[in-house]
């Protein structure tokens, strides 16, 4: 009986020129941001590559210097874009993707594409993933907002609830159907997805990035099921296909729109992010009394172990210790702040994460991001890395430093020492290792547990509101 039923309603969907419309400027949405973002990942994908390659090649053929100097010149570090950036770019659009490893402090991202884009092109930045979570949901309640209200309205409704047909039969029937219907567009998107991710991951993370697919496939299935079962469940509840559909427009709207955007700004306001000029003044106050401490610590140390009244009386160069000494007492200054500030990010993604009790969209949001590899915690995820990077190359030149020691008539002088070329193409090339997808999901715990438990709640309603028809039990 429910294959008869979900036959039925799929024969209806398929007749309706409203579904067939709305489905094919679906579909065309979706391959049309799916070729941008294609373009946009090759672009990204080029760009950083070509930049590192040349930027590298920069740093090893730089003409003969003193280490220290080698290390003010820097060298960037690239973040190489994940294959489901196609899908959804999350904040990667915002965040950029290179750094510059100098010396003394932790290097800021830069150059972030938002940077370049009009006030118009970001409002109208177009994606899968955005295309799927705002416009998915309205093909949905397009599709079922008249599955019990229409029925009812032409008199159908009873003459099968008559003929002693349960309830749940007929609910488990239309929810097949409709999701029958909706396989040509969702079939299609989902191959797409994990045929990208497979065929551009390299060889080393393909089962991470397939992995990734399957689950965003999961992810967005299970979005349109909790939708597709509360829309089966608002029509049951209302007399009219015009209430029911009101009804879900207006619940599509403010959980799609209104609500995200207000949790952002909440999480803005109970968890400010300090300015600019406040976060440098306090870092740099800070990391000037961590410097000064440090050498008045190393000071005492030597001269009382060697039994001296100077540095310049020790048995060797001062200089290069003192250096590396400094960057060391930086290190805890640094990772102090960089922990403050993504502690602030992940005060506000935690309020996103339980704003998915009221809008099951913000949870999907975030849990698409960190699939597609491109939310807070694997941008922080990278910014760290590059730090370890950059500590190992300024230890690598302060070394340097410590072992070409020169002496002149007036004593031990470091303003001599120069490295060359052949020194500085040793220095080992920048690698990001990005988190697997375990990684990815562990710091939403939240935002999954809320949409099963929003999912499982839409199943209830339409079971309950559906066994209201005729007073049977579903």
């Amino acid at each position: 009986m429910i294959a008869v039923i979900a036959e039925k309603e799929f024969t209806e969907c398929r007749r309706d020129g409203r579904f067939k419309l709305a489905a094919s400027l679906m579909l065309a949405l979706m391959i049309a941001a799916s070729g941008f973002g294609w373009r946009n990942y090759l672009d990204l994908l080029n760009q950083a590559d070509i930049a590192a390659e040349h930027d590298y090649r920069r740093f090893g053929q730089q003409d003969p210097k003193h280490p220290h100097d080698a290390a003010h010149y820097g060298v960037y570090a690239f973040k190489t874009p994940r294959p489901l950036t196609i899908v959804d770019g999350g904040i990667e659009p915002y965040v950029g993707a290179s750094i510059l490893n100098g010396a003394h402090i932790q290097g800021e991202v830069e150059y972030p594409p938002a940077q370049d884009m009009s006030a118009l092109q970001r409002f109208g930045d177009l994606n899968p993933a955005n295309a799927a979570q705002t416009l998915l949901p309205l093909l949905v309640i397009l599709l079922g907002f008249s599955a019990f209200a229409g029925e009812r309205e032409q008199g159908t409704l009873r003459q099968l609830l008559s003929l002693g047909l349960r309830p749940s039969l007929l609910l488990w029937g239309k929810a097949a159907g409709i999701a029958r219907a909706l396989l040509p567009i969702l079939l299609p998107l989902a191959g797409f997805g994990i045929a990208t991710a497979g065929y551009l991951a390299p060889a080393e993370s393909r089962g991470d990035e397939l992995a990734r697919a399957g689950l965003l496939v999961v992810l967005y299935g299970l979005y349109l099921t909790l939708l597709l079962f509360l829309t089966l469940g608002v029509s049951a509840c209302c007399r009219s296909a015009r209430t029911a559909l009101a009804v879900l427009l207006v619940f599509w709207g403010v959980t799609v729109f209104a609500l995200p955007r207000m949790l952002l700004d909440v999480g803005g306001y109970v968890y400010p992010v300090p300015s600019t000029h406040r976060f440098w003044v306090n870092f740099m106050t800070d990391l000037s009394q961590s410097w000064e401490s440090a050498e008045q610590t190393l000071q005492k140390q030597l001269l009382a172990k060697y039994r001296v009244e100077r540095v310049e009386e020790l048995p060797f160069d001062y200089t290069g210790r003192s250096m590396q000494v400094g960057e060391e007492a930086a290190w805890a200054v640094c990772e102090r702040y960089d922990r403050q500030r993504y502690d602030i990010y992940a005060r506000q993604n935690r309020l996103l994460e339980w704003g998915t009790l009221i809008a099951p969209s913000a949870g999907v949001s975030l849990l698409s991001m960190a699939l597609a590899g491109n939310d807070p915690a694997q941008h922080q995820a990278f910014t760290r890395q590059v730090e370890h990077y950059r500590r190992h190359l300024n230890r690598l030149l302060n070394d340097y430093v410590s072992s070409h020691q020169t002496r002149n008539a007036n004593g031990w002088d470091s303003t001599l020492i120069k490295a060359d070329a052949s020194f500085f193409q040793r220095v080992p090339a920048f690698r990001y290792r990005p988190p697997d997808w375990r990684e990815a999901l562990s710091p939403y715990p939240r935002a999954i547990a809320l949409l099963l438990i929003w999912t499982a709640a839409a199943v209830t309603f339409a079971r309950y509101a559906v066994s209201r028809l005729s007073g049977a039990s579903a």
